[in-house]
């Protein structure tokens, strides 16, 4: 059986317009995940997720399915808890062991402390191999 191609430069909505595909390709979201950190984590919801992993308190593995291109990539996150609002963010591990080009840690923080989080949600920006 022999396997199509579609070629086009253009994608046109019959009422929204039409956006160049080169915006497609570089503007997409290469994997995501949203997920509980507490407990047992699961995923929620993902795109090229391969494996989640708890890494330690307040620690998460996010492992692509589709590696991307370079362990140079852009990574964006939020998390919160429900026991706290105060002083909450998200680490993404920089450029070291725990961020290849399949693989990110990211850390749960509250009062500069590690702690697991109710909510995860994390995204990845840029090139696939």
């Amino acid at each position: 059986m022999a396997l199509g191609k579609i070629k086009a430069d253009t994608l046109e909505h019959s009422t929204a317009g039409s956006l160049d595909t080169q915006f497609v390709v570089e503007g997409s979201a290469k994997g995501y995940v949203a997920f509980n950190g507490t407990g047992t984590i699961a995923s929620d919801d993902s795109f090229n997720l391969s494996s989640l992993t708890d890494a330690g308190t307040g620690d998460y593995d996010a492992s692509w399915t589709n590696s991307m291109g370079t362990s140079i990539y852009m990574m964006a996150g939020m998390k919160s808890h429900s026991a706290s609002d105060s002083d909450c963010n998200l680490k993404i591990a920089s450029r070291s062991s725990n961020f290849t080009a399949s693989t990110v840690r990211v850390r749960s923080i509250e009062g500069g402390s590690a702690t697991d989080s109710d909510y995860v949600s994390m995204m990845c920006h840029g090139d696939l191999a």
